[in-house]
């Protein structure tokens, strides 16, 4: 799985969501010297909108089966690229659920979490308002469109 290209400025990070209103998260990995479970990272080309990247890569790359975005998406900034965005966006299945291999195309070491589950298990996540962000995509809070999470 390709991570994210420094010398890219945006990246989209896509949430892979299940009908149970689980997450997909990638084995936790070392960020600013602490461990947390985070959201898979793809470069953007540029010109190409995040949910056109999310597609392409989920695709062509994890060879997910058809898929669906979310009109919602969350906008942060980079830490590691000055003026670089990243952007989050919520994909589930065009139709009935994700075949098991969905596991081993993103991640080996990846789990199916709830907000609830991760808020119990005191779990942190990258980024961190993604429980925020899931919980009101969920509970139909957050309009669609493009909003800001940092």
């Amino acid at each position: 799985m390709p991570d994210a290209d420094p010398c890219a400025p945006d990246v989209v990070r896509p949430v892979v969501i299940d009908s149970p209103k689980r997450l997909f998260l990638l084995s936790p990995c070392a960020l600013e010297r602490e461990f947390r479970w985070t959201l898979p990272t793809f470069p953007m080309r540029l010109g190409e909108t995040s949910r056109r990247a999310a597609a392409r890569h989920l695709r062509r790359v994890a060879h997910l089966p058809a898929l669906r975005i979310s009109p919602l998406i969350g906008r942060l900034p980079r830490k590691d690229v000055p003026g670089g965005v990243q952007y989050v966006v919520v994909v589930r299945p065009a139709t009935g659920s994700w075949p098991t291999s969905v596991n081993p195309s993103l991640s080996p070491g990846a789990q199916w979490w709830t907000t609830a589950e991760l808020r119990s298990a005191r779990a942190p996540v990258d980024p961190v308002q993604l429980l925020d962000f899931m919980d009101g995509y969920w509970d139909g809070w957050l309009p669609d469109g493009e909003i800001p999470l940092d």
